[in-house]
């Protein structure tokens, strides 16, 4: 099958679709005509996202095909809702957001194809496919095993993170891991592990990565799978391929054959979700690719900063206006819970509360803990003590109960919908899935209930209603309010339930327990509000691989210590981003992760970028270079006791 090719006048359309977007420039131009397999590298903010949901509204009006279809494959979410928003907003666009194309996530796409169908046909459960989950599920079940537990109490700086990321490797389901260390392979102790891991795969807890092992393991039963596959998605398109680790490249090179257009899209300076010994392996982006070098994000005062942490191609220029100065906080060491709300205050400052409603305020940091025993400033608990991971139980169970409370910023500063919608839909996945709902069978991720309800003929429309009910209203789970909640669940998804579920069974499930450990959580949450003079920001508290594909009105990024580089990030960069100097090209591979990593989120704000770090790590030479620079340098010390 010929792929539609697009022409000038094709192109001509993109104005009247996205009046407020530009697609003259040549490098764009020639991405959105290109019509063979290639590679596109574009930096961040370029808007390449829209530029492939772009090129797929002018493919959808091309194509004639009822029975095959494009495939669009991108690494998180974020990216994912952001393509079917785009196409969703006109019909012609829709189209593709139903049989027989596929727009989803890698993951979602190796579930729906290959893994899931494999576990089906041999009898197996999926109860949660979730790292979090599992890890929480592993080291509780670990408590079980006497000889592995006493190895990992041994090891405390390799074991634990093995035992949390156990998974399957290959068609032969091989016992891997993929942080820390476990015993060698002839011990009771590995024995253990391997113990471990087929124990929760019996009670189907899984891993993100398992699912590429059982995938392979359908590729060696059915080879003939691949041209099945090149037959129904003659076109593929695929976002963020900087974060597609090996295995997961390796698997997706084998699905489809040549006759298949492959194009992929992503900015490999952006590379901090792949590593490992077969990083190296990885081919984004190929020799002949195009580039989409300008950036519409960010200003030249932050594009300055982004060039300075760049691995790789071509410098990183901004077309857009505005913007102000980047910051630096040097904070005194007793001042490092501080660092946040200082920032909040400066925001405030500087924006007034009719731009706060138009985007978002983050402050993030390279690792969620390390071993370093330097001056505080090293992981995102020194600036934010009380950072939570995810919303399980101790035993790794999921809680509704925790996913429906009140966020403790409501009432304070404006509420991001976003994540409030995220664990809405999942606590509705996970009462249904509790119920053995037929209808979700399939469904792992949240994000997709919705639309795979409606793609099977589901009325959908009360579980919309339920989610909006849930996502605007207050106190779903106070004492008073709790059996409501549970009331107005059950009277939303009757519909979808099986025979012989009532209220009295509904609400005895035991995914509606209330953890008996609510009360230490209560208000416990990421989001810190900043309060000044009757006006409130929220900011949201993360690591930077969270925020990956995100914009934000202003970004706090917080000094860490680098792991492997055995170093503090920005003191280790201070002098690059003085100077405007580039990585050195002789930099080891973990030097080069931490300035990707930076790269990362220096790269996340339109307009106000500032970084923080332990004034003990800041010469003043360098710092008078950022001053030199235009750079607004504030000295924090600990507030008065």
């Amino acid at each position: 099958m010929t792929v539609p090719v697009l022409t000038e006048q094709d192109l001509a359309q993109l104005a009247a679709t996205y009046p407020s977007l530009d697609f003259r420039d040549a490098e764009r131009r020639a991405v959105l005509l290109e019509a063979s397999s290639k590679d596109v590298q574009a930096a961040p903010g370029s808007g390449k996202t829209t530029l492939l949901a772009a090129k797929l509204l002018l493919m959808a009006d091309k194509w004639k095909h009822g029975n095959r279809g494009i495939c669009v494959l991108s690494h998180t979410n974020v990216a994912r809702e952001e393509i079917s928003k785009r196409l969703g907003a006109t019909p012609t666009g829709a189209r593709l957001l139903g049989y027989p194309h596929f727009v989803g996530t890698i993951h979602a796409f190796v579930n729906q194809f290959l893994a899931l169908p494999m576990l089906r046909s041999d009898g197996e459960t999926v109860d949660v496919i979730d790292n979090d989950i599992f890890a929480a599920r592993a080291l509780s079940l670990l408590r079980t095993k006497a000889k592995l537990r006493s190895w990992v109490d041994r090891n405390p700086h390799q074991g634990p993170q093995a035992i949390a990321s156990l998974r399957y490797e290959g068609a032969g389901l091989t016992l891997g891991w993929e942080e820390g260390n476990l015993p060698g392979e002839s011990t009771d102790s590995r024995a253990e592990a391997q113990a471990l891991k087929d124990q929760l795969r019996a009670r189907g807890v899984f891993r993100f990565d398992d699912m590429f092992a059982f995938a392979e393991r359908l590729l060696v039963r059915f080879p003939e799978l691949p041209k099945r596959l090149s037959h129904r998605f003659p076109l593929v398109l695929i976002d963020e391929m900087q974060d597609t680790s090996w295995a997961q490249e390796y698997l997706l090179s084998r699905l489809f054959d040549d006759m298949v257009v492959v194009q992929r899209y992503g900015d490999r300076n952006q590379r901090i979700l792949s590593s490992g010994t077969d990083a190296a392996k990885l081919t984004f982006p190929r020799a002949g690719h195009l580039n989409v070098t300008t950036t519409k994000r960010f200003p030249e005062s932050i594009a300055a900063v982004v060039r300075s942490v760049q691995e790789h191609g071509e410098a990183v220029a901004s077309t857009a206006i505005g913007g102000d100065q980047p910051v630096l906080i040097l904070y005194d060491t007793k001042a490092v819970t501080s660092v946040i709300d200082a920032f909040g205050k400066l925001v405030l400052d500087t924006f007034s509360d009719d731009d706060l409603s138009r985007g978002a305020v983050k402050a993030v940091c390279a690792r969620k803990q390390s071993e370093s025993k330097s001056l505080a400033g090293r992981h995102v608990a020194d600036y934010w003590p009380s950072y939570l991971t995810s919303s399980s139980t101790p035993k790794g169970d999921e809680s509704i109960f925790r996913l429906l409370a009140d966020p403790p910023i409501l009432g304070q500063a404006a509420l991001n919908l976003e994540h409030r919608v995220r664990d809405v839909k999942r606590a509705i996945l996970l009462a249904l899935r509790a119920a053995k709902c037929p209808a979700i069978t399939d469904i792992r991720d949240a994000s997709y209930l919705l639309r795979k309800l409606q793609e099977d003929g589901v009325d959908a429309a009360p579980v919309r209603a339920l989610c909006r009910d849930l996502s605007t209203g207050l106190g779903h789970t106070t004492a008073a309010n709790w059996p409501t909640t549970i009331d107005l669940m059950f009277a939303k998804l009757n519909g979808l339930l099986p025979t012989g579920i009532d209220r009295a069974s509904f609400g005895a499930l035991g995914t509606f327990e209330v953890p008996a450990a609510q009360a230490s959580v209560a208000g416990a949450s990421n989001d810190h509000i900043v309060v000044q003079e009757g006006r409130a920001v929220s900011i949201r508290v993360g690591t930077i691989a969270s925020v990956k594909g995100e914009t934000h009105l202003a970004t706090l990024v917080l000094e860490a210590y680098g792991g492997r580089t055995k170093s503090h990030d920005l003191e280790a960069t201070l002098e690059n981003i003085a100077s405007g100097a580039h990585l050195n090209p002789k930099a080891s591979e973990s030097l080069r992760a931490l300035y990707r990593n930076l790269y990362v989120a220096v790269s996340r704000p339109s307009h106000l970028l500032c970084l923080a770090m332990n004034r003990e790590r800041a010469p003043e030479l360098q710092v008078q270079k950022l001053r030199d620079r235009g750079w607004n340098v504030i000295l924090f010390e600990a507030p008065a006791a």
